[in-house]
């Protein structure tokens, strides 16, 4: 079973440390004649595996978002893989029965520690507030920059849909 994600062009920040490596998500070709900045990129990961257990081609797949980021580079995931996080966002579409979007970063830190969630767009105010809850209460593997831990946005967006 593999799950589909979906992440979109962000900016993603590095630390102070000197060596520390700036990456940024790639940015799409922008659809013409609409105000969309980025297109969803989406990528079946295996959700239950950690970053480590992922398959070097789905490793190099994640690390092929980000601009220019070296081959022994990282970056942040869920620590835990995306189960967890997918389990939490599947209670939240129970619990509050919103449909709609949400485009988030988590700035993730040396310490795996989620520290300041980026909304880029919501459709809904307690869909957002809700969801960057969850975000800043899950663990996080650190991004490494020149196999130092480092400060970056995971980025994180997602559709939730109503079923009837």
């Amino acid at each position: 079973m593999r799950i589909a994600l979906a992440f979109g062009a962000m900016l993603v920040l590095s630390t102070s440390l000197a060596h520390a490596q700036q990456y940024r998500m790639k940015e799409e070709e922008p659809r013409t004649g609409t105000l969309l900045k980025r297109e969803n990129t989406r990528l079946s990961l295996p959700p239950d595996k950690t970053y480590a257990e992922l398959s070097e081609t789905d490793k190099a797949r994640l690390r092929g978002m980000y601009e220019h980021m070296a081959p022994g580079d990282e970056p942040p995931f869920p620590a835990r893989g995306y189960r967890s996080l997918m389990r939490a966002m599947s209670a939240v579409q129970e619990r509050l029965q919103i449909a709609g979007n949400v485009d988030m970063g988590v700035i993730v830190g040396a310490d795996g520690r989620a520290s300041e969630i980026k909304v880029y767009g919501s459709s809904d105010p307690q869909l957002t507030t809700v969801i960057a809850n969850v975000l800043v209460l899950e663990k996080y593997k650190p991004a490494l920059c020149g196999g130092t831990p480092c400060t970056q946005e995971f980025p994180f967006r997602m559709n939730f849909k109503l079923r009837h």
